[in-house]
């Protein structure tokens, strides 16, 4: 059962917090993760932050996640620092590169870069980067991989490729993880899902767990190995004492980001159109301790190995780490076994 791995999203956005209030609530967040025993902490990296999928009014406040992966580093001594994910073409991966190997220096080799393509156009013309088609921002976050790891663990990078060049390129100090840190991706489409050849994990998104099984026996095909390979997922969660209480508390949060009623929520049937006609289905575990048990178990036994729990809303963030750590996670660890 030790095999299983419990972090949480940080709540790095917020209606009701701002500033050093916002900042504060994280670093509390991060540090009561560690003291409970819990795994790791992954910072979301958007540069609008909207608690519906579509672009509506004012950005939440929202802290930018390289920096606060910084502080969070130095505030906390166990847990795995990680993103989740970065979007590519928001940074030169060379620079992303220091960046990141600055981190695990900080954190004593506790970092997993998660890195995806980026999803938000409102985010790529607000901030004034290009806006391009799927298929090139997946590529171009192929090629940032590869620099990346170059930049890792060569003494010197010359690199010609498509999206990016480099030129007697050096990064010192490397990383305190040998021979680099982990890379995880974070997408869905069938296309995106093809950095799993790249990489050396995944965070799924909340996805059905047909749609989830289907990629990972997609894994299997092409012959990657389980035992290297880290599947991690997102899982949107609302708990409470009672399931009453469970669904009051999340029902709002979770209608306004999924675009469906609750029922449809919890039974995993938000329907989510993706590229080239492929639709997947989306949803969240709401509950008491037992309902979220369960939810967690049936994605445990299909492979899922690191559970990223995503508190809905946010603001509860601080109330579900106590009760899924005092709570669900015990009564996991007690039904599940490998």
């Amino acid at each position: 059962m030790s095999s299983l791995k419990f972090g949480i999203y940080l709540p790095s956005f917020s209606r009701e917090l701002g500033g050093r209030a916002l900042y504060e609530y994280n670093v509390e967040a991060a540090k009561l993760v560690e003291s409970l025993g819990m795994d790791s902490v992954w910072a979301v990296d958007h540069l609008h932050a909207f608690d519906t999928v579509e672009k509506v009014g004012r950005s939440m406040n929202i802290l930018e996640s390289m920096t606060l992966l910084t502080a969070l580093a130095s505030s906390t001594s166990k847990v795995t620092i990680g993103t989740s994910v970065l979007s590519v073409p928001f940074r030169n991966p060379a620079l992303m590169a220091k960046m990141a190997a600055t981190i695990d220096v900080i954190s004593n080799g506790r970092l997993i870069l998660g890195v995806g393509a980026g999803w938000r156009k409102d985010e790529f013309e607000g901030y004034g980067f290009d806006w391009e088609d799927t298929a090139t921002r997946l590529k171009r976050t192929m090629e940032a991989i590869e620099l990346i790891k170059r930049f890792w663990t060569e003494e010197t990078v010359d690199y010609h490729g498509q999206f990016y060049r480099a030129k007697g390129g050096q990064l010192w100090p490397k990383p305190v993880q040998k021979p680099r840190p982990r890379i995880w991706f974070g997408g869905v489409g069938l296309k995106a899902i093809e950095l799993a050849r790249h990489v050396d994990g995944w965070i799924a998104p909340p996805l059905h767990l047909a749609d989830l099984v289907r990629r990972l026996n997609m894994f299997r095909g092409w012959g990657i190995d389980p035992s290297r390979f880290e599947i991690g997922y997102e899982l949107f969660t609302s708990a409470a004492p009672s399931r009453d209480e469970a669904f009051r508390e999340g029902k709002e949060s979770l209608e306004r980001w999924f675009g469906d009623p609750i029922e449809d929520v919890v039974n995993y049937e938000t329907k989510v159109q993706l590229p080239h006609g492929i639709v997947v289905r989306y949803g969240a575990v709401v509950g008491n301790a037992d309902d979220c048990a369960e939810g967690i178990i049936k994605f445990a036994e299909a492979g899922v190995r690191h559970f990223e729990l995503h508190f809905m809303p946010l603001e509860n963030a601080v109330e579900g780490i106590r009760f899924y750590a005092e709570k669900v996670i015990p009564l996991v660890r007690e039904r599940f076994s490998d």
